[in-house]
């Protein structure tokens, strides 16, 4: 995937619907007016010397720079789906300081370099090869606190802002679920209380509520007249988002969006400038949402190793046993060769819950044992016959 493209992967059906839907989002405004960039000072090297090796070495620098940030936002080390984005590694790094260059007698030059990478096209990119792979897709909980009209009561379920933040979330094809589906259900003064409340209290609310990702948020509306004396008012909208990751309360991003319509009609206009307000911070709300599952995935994923002892078919016979685990929601398998499989489980309960409920359960022809149990990684055989 080119750098350039952007490409978000959309849904089975309907894909190329949500391709044109984030082209067009890619056409709005950023809530952002510059461009974020952090660094990362890497060594890198070519054999040669002069110009070009030095050239060369500079790019191994940027790609070794690319590559940790990717480890690191991704929460992975398996760098095959990036494969792409690792090959245009310059095209994140639009600005790099050479700090030292050196050349050794056996014809090779070593740099050292601070590479200043773009944030937000690698987010971007990262969520877009990532998505497509999480384990399932996240249920997010949208609590925006509302005032479309100065004075009016603030709306907490179904306003302007959350209704066009669920919209376009679900073009992700992710759950999303307003405030009514709050247990037990809060007032519309305890949900305001809470939106107003610092990191800690948005924080406990995310970990209360079983959700994956809290998309938490203030919108408001301002105005003036347009000219003096005008009967004509230009709306002024403000949406304020905090995301919070449901599992540990973290708070992931916070993103602004401000929209301004001209009307006469104080309701509709108001209306109008939050959703507008909102729609501006789909895109990057995706791609925050995504980020967070891939920061708690390593937390909620359990490696099975089988051992088949050359039971043919074993390794899927035990993928398929392991799926009515308790507390397992999803299995994956990596590897099913004749020697050696491999399984990815999505389970954030108790290890030791899970290798009791695997010791001796059936799959296949035989039952299972657990021969081995190091942190969240599982070795598995058929058992010996009694």
């Amino acid at each position: 995937m080119a750098p350039t493209e952007r490409l978000w992967p959309g849904p089975a059906r309907g894909a190329v619907r949500a391709v044109l839907f984030l082209a067009a989002l890619a056409a709005l405004p950023c809530p952002a007016a510059e461009e974020d960039s952090f660094t990362v000072r890497m060594t890198g090297s070519a054999r040669g010397t002069g110009t070009a090796a030095r050239r060369l070495a500079v790019e191994d620098a940027q790609q070794q720079a690319l590559t940790e940030a990717v480890k690191t936002m991704a929460n992975t080390e398996d760098l095959a789906p990036f494969r792409m984005m690792l090959r245009q590694a310059s095209a994140y790094v639009p600005r790099h300081d050479v700090l030292r260059c050196d050349t050794t007698p056996d014809g090779l030059t070593h740099v050292e370099i601070d590479a200043h990478l773009a944030e937000k096209p690698l987010r971007q990119d990262i969520a877009a090869v990532m998505l497509p792979r999480l384990p399932h897709r996240p249920t997010i909980l949208v609590v925006v606190v509302e005032t479309p009209e100065a004075g009016r009561p603030a709306v907490t379920e179904n306003g302007p802002a959350a209704a066009a933040l669920r919209e376009g979330l679900e073009k992700f094809n992710f759950t999303v679920k307003g405030a009514e589906a709050l247990q037990p259900p809060r007032t519309p003064e305890e949900l305001a209380a809470v939106a107003a409340g610092g990191l800690e209290t948005g924080a406990r609310f995310a970990r209360e509520n079983l959700h994956d990702v809290l998309l938490l948020g203030e919108a408001s509306v301002t105005r003036e007249p347009t000219t003096d004396g005008s009967n004509v008012f230009r709306h002024r909208g403000t949406v304020l988002l905090r995301v919070f990751s449901g599992t540990d309360g973290k708070m992931c991003d916070v993103f602004t969006s401000e929209g301004v319509v001209q009307g006469l009609d104080a309701a509709a206009a108001g209306s109008q400038v939050l959703s507008d307000a909102a729609a501006r911070l789909v895109g990057d709300t995706a791609v925050s949402v995504t980020l967070a599952m891939l920061a708690r995935q390593n937390r909620d994923r359990v490696i099975v190793t089988v051992e088949p002892d050359g039971a043919a078919g074993f390794t899927a016979a035990v993928a398929e046993a392991l799926r009515a685990a308790p507390g397992v929601s999803g299995a994956e398998t990596l590897l099913d060769a004749p020697s050696l499989g491999r399984i990815a489980l999505e389970y954030g309960g108790p290890m030791a819950a899970l290798a009791d409920h695997v010791h001796r359960t059936p799959a296949g022809d035989a039952a299972l044992e657990v021969r081995r149990a190091v942190g969240r990684e599982i070795t598995v055989g058929p058992a010996a016959a009694e």
